[in-house]
């Protein structure tokens, strides 16, 4: 390859001079692609600059009309690996290097209005949000309408786009039962709502889904795909990854979004509860966050993830490409990526005991804490563990550019209930619990010693084992009363049993040591920085975040690269308006809403027009010609359920659904069985449920959105999996209750309002009157009852396959 590119250096140009090569569409975007990263506003390596005609004439690297002398050239077709431009990645193609001598010889010409790059800081997503103005739409329905649809209708008009109708009313019930819940609405309650004509009959609908605790659990879901939520795996009964009883996170999830917590809280209390609440364990089952990431065999490792992770998740930023050298794109050198982890490096994983269960390999609550305070952050260099700075010091911080004041570090003091457990009242008494059983066993076997010893010779050396053992658990309870009256009086024995048993922490240094009474405040301090209103990313991203889950496609496509890779907002003002409401809200849906409230957001969406649009494209045709991709929402996207939908509408239709909240995970040998939400399965990167993952079930390393595959496993499962083939006999058994006399018009009616939402069409309906008339005849043999259950069954089953049961429409 390198021989051929040197020979094309010396070759006739392939593009013939008289060939005129376009500046704009053949030049400018190929030294985008590969050039701006170092010789680009962001950086200038060698003092060149090629991010416009100018610059690139400017820096000598072109010589008009001398494509062979070229600077430019030659280090494009150099065969030297030290000399060779671009540095990284595959060289250019011949087809591009013959485009750009052509160019050269053609004299280098440049438009005259060719501009340079802007500044990167001021890219749009490093700006601050500031709520735009309604806008003056031509529809005046909009005008005092929800502002959503004030901002949509703004770009429909723009590229000359029409909106469809509205849903049927059955379709929009199903849609917003799915969104907000993820639980189908019922016949009665379908049919409840279409007869229901008062004005405000939806958006009681609405409230009711809102405030129930499906809710939290729909959407806690959906925000611990994105916070990686996993249960532990390893090998075998060995913890390598996540945290055993890590579902204390999930439920204080689950429990945060059916209570409206603000977002702003919920990043403050997983990031660093323990610093601003060192004595709630609600509130400390939070940092559950930050334990999933743990990792037993690499420190690194494991923050590498939480700088990865924490950045894409919260800030929408790929923090993790300046982990080797300074970004390409956005103005975050490699030292900023260091000062980020070292705001996490003092931390670790404790277990604390929970009342009643002194051993917490059983039960516990996984936290964080700030374990060794002292721990200095190396600076890899090349990104290199091996390869270590040392004679560099890493001090936690941000990136300059988002962050020019710093971080507010300021160390915390932590009360004594914190690192001294046996202080809590409870925890001791789970204690004295274990502590007094032992001595009364203890006691009890001593004296049988004593008596049968006392019985005959030879019986004596039964006392003298069972006395060491009372005299054991009698220090035991001296010991465990005097860490209750002062835990540093303790017996230095005691302090270490007791640490073990409150903790499994890995770090070697970290057994038997007291838990520090001083944090290092390090993650409050970043906590707050995120969840400041002023902070450009934050709100952005998490509206970015609802917007895609209500409406099938993201406002900013790549929903966790918001830098200048990452793509541009379909919607700028609506995204920064949703940003800006969600802070400091000022539109009133009902009642006032709380700052960072997510069920404000989510009644804004639902109760809009745009959201009730109807999905179908049918008479559409002009729209589908300008934007097939319904860039502009003049319609409602379709949508494939997700896994935990598909199974629990299974479960839901046919009345089976235990709607029991909270606990420990389903274990995969019972989930099979298991009737509960299929949030509350076992789950793990080891560990996962089959039917959920022929669906595109969560991945436990990153799911910022899940895909949406469409593969021929999945109407097996919905035919032939056990759990389909019992929730369709269920459902047809109910059916056949209510409807043992009805005909087949009436029951097929029935069956597509339960299964599907909504009335069967004219075709559909003749389609399946024509099926069971053939199914009858090939089990004529079989008592008349017994044949149109059977029958009617395979109507089920066929509608659990129909497309529109997969499909939020």
């Amino acid at each position: 390859m390198r021989f051929f590119l040197s020979l094309l250096a010396l070759a006739p140009c392939s593009v013939r001079a008289a060939e005129p090569v376009d500046y704009r569409k053949d030049i400018k975007p190929l030294l985008q692609e590969r050039c701006y990263a170092c010789h680009g506003a962001l950086a200038q390596k060698g003092k060149l600059r090629v991010d416009s005609g100018a610059n690139l004439l400017k820096g000598g690297a072109v010589v008009p009309g001398m494509p062979d002398t070229s600077e430019l050239v030659l280090r494009v077709v150099s065969d030297d690996d030290a000399q060779r431009m671009p540095p990284e990645g595959h060289p250019l193609k011949p087809e591009q290097i013959a485009k750009l001598k052509a160019w050269i010889a053609q004299g280098a010409k440049v438009p005259a209005d060719d501009a340079p790059e802007p500044d990167p800081r001021d890219h749009w997503a490093f700006r601050a949000p500031v709520r735009p103005k309604m806008p003056a739409s031509a529809d005046r329905s909009t005008q005092n309408a929800n502002p959503i649809d004030a901002f949509v209708t703004v770009q429909r008009q723009k590229h000359g786009l029409t909106p469809v109708q509205p849903a049927d009313r059955g379709v929009l019930l199903r849609r917003v039962y799915l969104d907000l819940i993820g639980l189908p609405p019922t016949a009665a309650q379908t049919d409840a709502f279409v007869k229901d004509t008062s004005p405000d009959a939806y958006e009681k609908v609405v409230d009711q889904l809102l405030a129930s605790p499906q809710y939290g659990e729909r959407w806690g879901r959906h925000f611990l795909d994105i916070w990686r939520y996993s249960d532990w795996w390893g090998l075998g009964s060995e913890l390598r990854n996540s945290q055993r009883h890590i579902w204390h996170w999930r439920d204080w999830t689950i429990e945060s979004f059916n209570a409206d917590l603000g977002y702003d809280e919920m990043i403050r209390q997983m990031l660093a509860a323990d610093e601003l609440y060192p004595t709630e364990p609600k509130k400390l089952r939070a940092t559950g966050y930050l334990a999933r990431s743990y990792f037993l065999f690499n420190r690194t490792s494991w923050l590498d993830e939480v700088v990865e992770h924490s950045g894409k998740g919260f800030l929408g930023l790929t923090l993790n490409c300046c982990k080797c050298h300074d970004h390409k794109y956005d103005p975050i050198k490699q030292a900023d990526y260091y000062q980020f982890r070292a705001i996490f490096e003092p931390y670790q994983v404790r277990t604390d005991v929970v009342p009643g269960e002194p051993d917490v390999t059983k039960a516990g609550i996984p936290r964080v804490f700030d374990c060794n305070l002292d721990a200095k952050t190396p600076f890899h260099i090349r990104g290199d563990e091996r390869n270590p700075d040392k004679d560099r010091v890493v001090d936690p911080g941000l990136p300059q550019f988002l962050a020019a004041g710093g971080l507010k570090i300021a160390p915390v003091q932590l009360p004594a209930e914190s690192h001294e457990p046996l202080r809590r009242a409870e925890i001791a008494e789970t204690y004295r619990v274990v502590v007094e059983t032992r001595l009364k066993e203890s006691k009890a076997a001593l004296a049988h010693a004593e008596v049968v010893a006392s019985r005959g010779a030879f019986q004596s050396w039964r006392v003298l084992p069972a006395r060491a053992a009372h005299t054991a658990a009698v220090k035991e309870r001296d010991a465990l009363d005097a860490a209750m009256r002062d835990p540093k009086s303790a017996p230095a024995s005691y302090r270490g049993a007791v640490k073990s048993a409150e903790s499994n922490v890995e770090d070697a240094k970290s057994q038997g040591r007291p838990f520090p009474n001083t944090s290092t405040g390090r993650r409050t301090a970043l906590a707050n920085w995120i969840a400041d209103a002023k902070n450009p990313l934050t709100a952005r991203v998490a509206v970015n975040h609802l917007w895609v889950r209500h409406f099938g496609v993201p406002l900013v496509p790549s929903v966790f690269e918001f830098g200048r890779k990452g793509a541009l907002p379909s919607n700028p003002e609506l995204l920064d308006w949703l940003a800006c409401e969600l802070v400091n809200p000022q539109y009133r849906v009902g009642s006032r809403a709380k700052s960072w409230s997510f069920k404000h957001l989510h009644k804004l969406i639902v109760t809009s027009n745009t959201y009730r649009l109807s999905s179908s494209a049918a008479g559409a045709d002009a729209n589908a010609q300008i934007d097939p991709e319904n860039k502009y929402l003049w319609r409602m996207n379709p949508v494939r359920m997700d896994a935990n939908t598909v199974r629990d509408s299974l479960l839901h239709l046919a009345g089976d659904l235990d709607l029991a909240q909270s606990g420990p995970p389903v274990p995969m040998p019972q989930q099979e069985a298991s009737r509960r939400r299929s949030l509350y399965f076992f789950h793990s990167h080891n560990e996962h449920n089959k039917l959920l993952d022929i669906f595109d079930n969560a991945n436990v390393l990153e799911c910022y959105r899940r895909s949406e595959s469409i593969v021929p496993q999945q109407a097996l499962a919905l035919w032939n999996s056990k759990l389909a083939q019992t929730m369709a006999a269920k459902i047809n058994d109910q059916l056949h209750a209510r409807l043992k006399d009805a005909d087949d018009t009436r029951f097929v009616t029935a069956a597509f309002e339960t299964v599907l939402g909504t009335s069967p069409t004219k075709d559909e309906l003749a389609a399946c009157l024509t099926a069971l008339a053939e199914l009858r005849t090939e089990l004529k043999t079989a008592p008349p009852a017994e044949q149109t259950k059977r029958v009617r069954l395979q109507v089920i089953q066929a509608l659990i396959n129909h497309n529109d049961f997969v499909t939020v429409r």
